[in-house]
């Protein structure tokens, strides 16, 4: 900690600058100008409170001695005066001026105001405000983004950022909004949700991030880093309580720098949730919704010499939950394909198993909370990552490798997507008799992700500073594995024309009915329990499903900035990717008996991605931009293929153009920030996830649709309205639609545009937040702070056109909480305690929808009710 000279209250006690600003005063770099704000605190424990000032530091010449190389400004000279003023004087300078925000979106540390892409970053005081333990607490916070986790799952996160994501669970799958966590990419969002221990920020990066973030970021970029050892002794510890059993505790020790150079940091984290809805069937998981997680993680920094840092991070997350419940919403009376709506009452045709299932029905927009489900049970995920860091910094240059090794293991015995304990008379399972029946079950007995990358990224300036260059080269290596098996039930109707035909009329399941022809009722289960190929040749009852692939993947890439003036500048990117999959598919709906007889493939696709930036600034706090970029998702294969020809043609790869012009301003002396952003994304061949079912399963395949444009506007804005009381404002308006959407037409076999009828998932119109936050004047105990949040999303769907029975209705959640922080416990400890509410309203909403689509009904999981508890921090230093 670096004391100022000179400053002392009136009973002598000293104050102190903040760790962050020390590391700016202390940091031998190829600085200029940097200008922030300074925290003070008063060391007493009888009256702790932080103040902020402005300062300013020069970089002078180098070859003065380290200490000397900074001088201080009247600024900062004046900082040293005021460090003595009366606390009343201290607590009014609080509130005078935003927090400067770094952010690394670019691949480097830059202040958010003067980087030229919508980017929302939450700081770790922000974070702490919202209680934000994992990144979907960060829900819709960010203008146009949207974070949740999908059905069957608690670990599985989907991202969609203005509108771009991907739904689909298959490890084959690439997300469209790339995730990195301390610069290593996370190549799968399955398996992503967990407990990041320390967590440091979160940047929401909006827009194509081709050129620093590379492949499948069409939609933008999640960016999150964690806490370093500080080498300084520390200790902080965490506990929660809430309803519905909540319970969470973590904690972190940092200990001293040992031999003048290697730092180590220790954390960890329990938490259990037993779940908000109950079942009821005996001999299954009872607690649905629930939750029971630890993760630590070791963290090291090792600093030989000046310049040289070296950081490894060792984490393991162990996960172990009954995932969301799925309610049925709608057993349908048609089945549409995008073309035609072809009568079909599915509650009468299929007989007890459809007409239970109507029975679950009731109010489809009213969230239960009671199930009788006979097929849930226990998910786990299992997570283990390494991650190292070098980076030596010389005068004008820095130079950084990065590598990632990650493990991630994850599956369930069965998960169930019908809504209840269903029972039916099965012909060839029961001989006629009525049995228990699935209309949908699925299993993951064996799914794992091994994932490796290498990093290696030059920084550097030239020309005095006027240029800015960066330049890398990723490769990249993932190896996947699933076996995913299903049984499901069909309406016996299905079958009529087909050789079981026969046996069903002579067991009294079907009647010639005049005009009609042959009209049967009930549920036949899937596979039909026989040996041999389209049947169940391991009679183990279940479509057994298997599918894995090996990627590699390398690019190079560069981005330089140059200031043209001292107002305008230029930067421009390129980076080049090759991709390469090998992939294999054993499905016995394909006829397939054995793994031997897997179908495999392979193929590769390459891209240039590029970017153009001209950045303005109007004045010293008013910066204008304007970005030209593409972005590209690579193409690759259906592990869900129905047939074997749609295994043999990949999809291709989606591509982007986008125009982007944003502002970046701060107002009224710092008090008043105002960042906006005007979109076009055009997008081509773009990738969109169709759910089919049928007499062979129930799939989802990955398809290029045509052409969309998605286009809009975002607006943050963070306001000191009064003395304490702070303002953070967001909305998102997004205007998506498909410009060409083709699909097989069934009755024709031909190609068709069905544009018209379709509409983008995942992308409502309209989306917005509002946080109002008051601090009050510190008592002598403690500073006491109160804090809302409203988040308001438009209705959205979830399938381009089987989308009538299970899209989400706008929403409107509010979260609130109350802190009581800076309570201090001897001489260097400090208490926090908050009380919090999420959803305090209790508002009803669908998290995510599925439509069966020729399987006759539809179904969501609806996001959780009303918590409540409290958060209790305490850190040493």
């Amino acid at each position: 900690m670096l004391i100022l000279p000179g400053a002392s209250d009136s009973l002598g006690n000293q104050v102190t600058v903040s760790d962050t600003v020390a590391a700016v005063l202390n940091r031998w770099g190829n600085w200029r100008i940097s200008t922030g704000v300074i925290v003070a605190r008063l060391m007493p424990s009888q009256a702790r409170f932080r103040v902020l000032f402005a300062y300013t530091i020069i970089r002078t010449e180098k070859d003065m001695p380290k200490l000397a190389r900074y001088a201080l400004t009247p600024v900062a000279a004046a900082v040293m005066g005021l460090a003595a003023l009366p606390q009343s004087s201290m607590v009014h300078a609080q509130s005078m001026t935003l927090e400067e925000v770094v952010v690394t979106a670019q691949r480097r540390e830059t202040n958010l105001q003067d980087t030229p892409i919508a980017v929302t970053a939450f700081t770790p005081d922000k974070l702490a405000d919202l209680g934000v333990f994992d990144i979907t607490d960060l829900g819709s916070r960010a203008p146009n983004t949207n974070i949740q986790k999908q059905p069957s799952s608690n670990s599985n996160m989907s991202i969609a950022i203005r509108g771009i994501g991907n739904g689909e669970t298959s490890l084959m799958a690439d997300p469209k909004t790339s995730f990195y966590v301390d610069g290593v990419y996370m190549s799968k969002t399955v398996g992503a949700v967990f407990d990041i221990v320390d967590l440091q920020s979160v940047e929401v990066l909006r827009g194509p991030q081709g050129t620093l973030f590379g492949r499948n970021s069409t939609g933008g970029a999640l960016n999150v880093t964690t806490i370093k050892p500080s080498g300084e002794w520390g200790v902080k510890l965490e506990g929660s309580l809430g309803n519905d059993g909540y319970q969470r505790a973590a904690g972190s020790v940092d200990f001293p720098q040992v031999f003048g150079m290697l730092s180590a940091k220790v954390s960890g984290m329990l938490m259990e949730y037993d779940g908000w809805a109950d079942n009821d069937y005996p001999g299954s998981e009872s607690d649905l919704g629930s939750e029971d997680n630890n993760a630590y993680r070791i963290a090291l920094r090792l600093e030989p010499t000046e310049g040289l840092t070296i950081d490894y991070a060792y984490d393991k997350t162990d996960n172990e939950g009954v995932p969301t419940p799925f309610q049925v919403t709608e057993v349908k009376d048609s089945i549409y394909n995008g073309f035609t709506d072809t009568p079909f009452p599915f509650e009468f045709l299929g007989g007890e198993l459809y007409q239970q299932m109507a029975a679950l029905v009731g109010d489809p927009d009213k969230r239960r909370e009671d199930y009788n489900l006979d097929a849930v049970s226990t998910e786990t995920l299992e997570v283990e990552g390494h991650n190292l860091t070098v980076t030596w910094a010389l005068d004008n240059l820095t130079l950084k490798y990065i590598f990632g090794d990650r493990e991630t293991d994850s599956g369930y015995d069965k998960t169930d997507l019908d809504g209840g304990a269903l029972t039916a008379r099965d012909l060839f399972y029961g001989g006629g008799m009525e049995i228990p029946s699935p209309g949908f079950e699925a299993t993951i007995d064996e799914g794992w992700i091994d994932l490796q990358t290498h990093e290696l990224q030059l920084f550097g300036n030239a020309f005095n500073d006027r240029l800015q260059y960066t330049v890398g080269y990723y490769q990249y290596e993932e190896e996947i594995y699933q076996s995913n098996p299903q049984t499901f039930s069909i309406p016996i109707q299905f079958l009529v024309g087909s050789p079981l035909e026969g046996a069903y009329v002579a067991a009294g399941y079907c009647n010639e009915i005049p005009g009609a022809g042959v009209v049967c009722q009930g549920t036949q289960r899937q596979p039909l329990p026989f040996p041999s190929p389209g049947a169940d040749p391991n009679l183990n009852g279940q479509v057994d499903f298997i599918y894995g692939q090996t990627t590699e993947s390398w690019a190079a890439y560069g981005q330089a900035t140059y200031a043209l003036t001292d107002a305008l500048g230029v930067t421009a990117g390129l980076r080049y990717t090759d991709d390469e999959r090998d992939a294999f598919l054993f499905n016995e709906n394909l006829g397939q008996t054995s793994v031997d007889e897997r179908l495999k493939n392979s193929d590769s696709w390459d891209n240039i991605s590029y970017l153009l930036t001209l950045n303005y600034a109007v004045s010293d706090y008013v910066n204008v931009y304007g970005t030209y970029s593409t972005g590209f998702n690579s193409g690759g294969f259906n592990s869900r293929a129905g047939s074997p020809s749609s295994w043999d043609t990949p999809f291709d790869e989606e591509e982007v153009e986008a125009f982007e012009l944003g502002l970046k301003s701060d107002w009224m002396d710092g008090r008043l920030r105002v960042n906006a952003a005007l979109f076009y994304n055009d997008y081509t061949d773009i990738q969109v996830t169709q759910f089919e079912a049928g007499t062979g399963g129930a799939s989802s395949r990955i398809v290029n649709a045509g052409e969309a444009t998605y286009q809009g506007l975002e607006l943050e804005i963070t306001a000191l309205i009064t003395d304490g009381l702070l303002m953070d404002l967001t909305y998102g308006y997004l205007d998506a639609e498909f410009d060409e959407y083709v699909a097989r037409n069934p009755a024709t076999d031909l190609e068709e545009d069905i544009s018209g009828v379709t509409t983008p998932a995942r992308a409502p119109e309209n989306s917005g937040s509002l946080g109002l936050q008051y601090d009050f004047n510190p008592f002598s105990f403690g500073t006491l702070s109160a804090r809302v949040d409203v988040i308001y999303t438009d209705g959205y769907v979830f399938h381009p056109f089987q989308n009538q029975f299970d899209s989400a209705d706008d929403r409107t959640v509010v979260d609130a909480r109350v802190t009581l922080q800076d309570i201090g416990l001897g001489q260097n400890g400090n208490l926090r305690l908050s009380g919090w509410v999420k959803n305090a309203t209790d508002e009803e909403y669908r998290e995510w929808g599925i439509d069966f689509a020729s399987l006759g009904w539809a179904g969501a999981t609806y996001g959780r009710p009303r918590t409540y508890g409290l958060d209790l921090v305490y850190e040493f230093r």
